[in-house]
């Protein structure tokens, strides 16, 4: 097995890892099936926008955003020089 280290990879091909944290993940799979693809969807959206917004290598410290999804809220922190988007809250309406 070969590993490319980062100067061997052009500027295009670094991708973000997508981390759901272990106390959010149990409310994930308690999501109806098209609201947890609407969830996934969105998270894996915004780790390739990240990629090509943050692909100039300039330094940018972590942020949290706030989303609403599917009826969902998400929280989801973004750290751009560790390549590492994570799910850290997930809240849904409760049913009536």
């Amino acid at each position: 097995m070969t590993l490319a280290s980062p100067s061997s990879v052009s500027l295009g091909m670094q991708a973000f890892t997508v981390l759901i944290v272990r106390g959010v993940q149990s409310t994930v799979d308690g999501l109806a099936p098209e609201v947890r693809q609407a969830v996934l969807a969105e998270l894996f959206r915004i780790g390739a926008d990240a990629c090509r917004e943050h692909s100039d290598g300039a330094p940018c410290f972590p942020y949290t955003l706030r989303l609403d999804v599917a009826d969902c809220r998400m929280h989801v922190e973004l750290d751009p020089m560790r390549t590492r988007l994570s799910l850290t809250g997930l809240t849904r309406p409760r049913p009536h």
